[in-house]
């Protein structure tokens, strides 16, 4: 929840008192949040593996697809010509100078971000991988509109208009599909075991809403699995925020190539 949406249950809270939280992904910042500032601390949990288990949810793998960030084609930053390697490194450069100055990095880190967030190289192996599957249903999830509509590939999200195409999809029709935000929660996709995750974040929610998209259970295919590929360079700084993103999920699951 926001800090507005807290504020908001602290009041509601006052005029009712049995309360009851749940939630399918509770990352353990989240959990330390809500018991110092709502008091609510968990009861019961319903692990993953229990849920496969017991057959409320499918298998899954994950395969982390690590990549070089480009290297070759000249991009415009600021109105200079650089790799997006050259300009993650000169900004990663930076960051660690000012950083041990004692300095502010923060919009410095939201730009390196974004040259992740783009990347040609991640939309280069997005793009072989959708090949490698071009009859089978894949779902993109994407971290700006531009990088989804690069794909060539049917794209919602916010500037995207029609939502058509896109409940055609959740409902069975075509093979692949780009989003951006819109799609991560709420939507259940029939039938489907594949998904793409071109961009994450370090949030452990965030990711699991996107990996659980494909994992509902299919009474027609009983022994479906699962597939997950997760696209990240091979930069340290985005392996880290992979590393913590993926708290949810047991590791023995989890192969790098």
């Amino acid at each position: 929840m926001s800090e507005a949406q807290i504020e908001v249950c602290k009041e509601l809270f006052q005029i009712n008192e049995q309360i009851l939280g749940l939630t399918g992904t509770l990352s353990s910042l989240t959990e330390r949040t809500l018991g110092e500032e709502l008091h609510l601390h968990v009861l019961a949990t319903y692990p993953i593996e229990k849920a496969i288990e017991e057959g409320v949810i499918v298998d899954y793998e994950i395969k982390v697809i690590r990549v070089p960030l480009d290297n070759k084609v000249m991009r415009e930053y600021k109105n200079k010509k650089k790799t997006e390697k050259k300009q993650f490194d000169s900004l990663s450069f930076i960051i660690d100078k000012i950083q041990y100055q004692g300095g502010e990095t923060m919009f410095l880190r939201l730009a390196r971000m974004r040259i992740i967030q783009s990347s040609l190289a991640k939309i280069n192996a997005t793009k072989q991988l959708l090949a490698r599957y071009k009859d089978e249903r894949v779902l993109v999830f994407c971290g700006t509109t531009a990088v989804a509509d690069s794909l060539g590939i049917p794209s919602h999200h916010s500037k995207s208009g029609g939502k058509e195409e896109f409940a055609q999809f959740a409902e069975g029709e075509g093979n692949h599909m780009a989003v951006v935000k819109i799609g991560n929660t709420g939507v259940t996709y029939k039938p489907l075991n594949k998904v793409i995750i071109n961009y994450f974040d370090s949030n452990a929610e965030n990711l699991a809403q996107k990996i659980n998209r494909c994992m509902a259970m299919e009474y027609d295919t009983p022994d479906k699995k699962a597939h997950i590929y997760i696209i990240s360079s091979n930069e340290p700084v985005e392996l880290k925020w992979l590393e913590k993103a993926l708290e949810f999920f047991d590791k023995s699951k989890i192969k790098y190539v």
